[in-house]
């Protein structure tokens, strides 16, 4: 009667005891990186601008120049007035940087890098000596430096062949006639 409890009983625990031992181990991602943060400002080169406009309701009115403001992803139209009737006129395109994929085991991803672009203009365009600024055609200009990439485009303009937009910011002693 012994024999027949060993042969049958001490199997029936070795399973119980090696199905209990056993270990599940899922190997889950971890939770995405955060986006970066973007920031945009305006600024200039040589000479005060005369005014200026944007679109991107992130940028107050009068803000200070060569201040950088948290801004959203988009494209944005703006205006940079380098006398009371010349001005560049164009677009800005504003990145934000994703945070990188959750790792194995659950490691958090990489927060995305944060993105700056200041807008700097002066009588003779943006600011980028490679540029062909005397051009009446659209200029566009598309970089990334790192993770940050940023486009400009823009076209010189009067007042008499196409209608301002008020401005955010009046150079100082400049009345404003619209």
């Amino acid at each position: 009667m012994k024999t027949r409890l060993y042969r049958y009983i001490l199997p029936l625990i070795m399973m119980v005891t090696s199905l209990s031992s056993c270990v599940y181990v899922a190997n889950t991602p971890g939770p995405p990186g955060n986006p970066g943060r973007a920031y945009f400002g305006v600024d200039y080169g040589d000479y005060h601008p005369e005014r200026y406009w944007d679109n991107n309701p992130s940028i107050p009115t009068n803000p200070f120049l060569g201040e950088y403001y948290p801004t959203r992803a988009g494209v944005f139209e703006f205006e940079y007035f380098i006398t009371p009737y010349d001005y560049w006129w164009g677009t800005y395109e504003i990145w934000i940087n994703p945070g990188g994929p959750g790792g194995p085991h659950g490691e958090p991803g990489f927060n995305g890098a944060d993105s700056y672009l200041m807008l700097i203009g002066d009588r003779f365009g943006m600011y980028e000596e490679r540029l062909n600024k005397t051009s009446e055609e659209p200029i566009v200009f598309e970089d990334q430096v790192g993770t940050t990439k940023y486009k400009i485009t823009m076209q010189k303009a009067n007042i008499y062949s196409r209608p301002a937009h008020d401005p955010k910011f009046l150079g100082p002693g400049v009345p404003f006639n619209p």
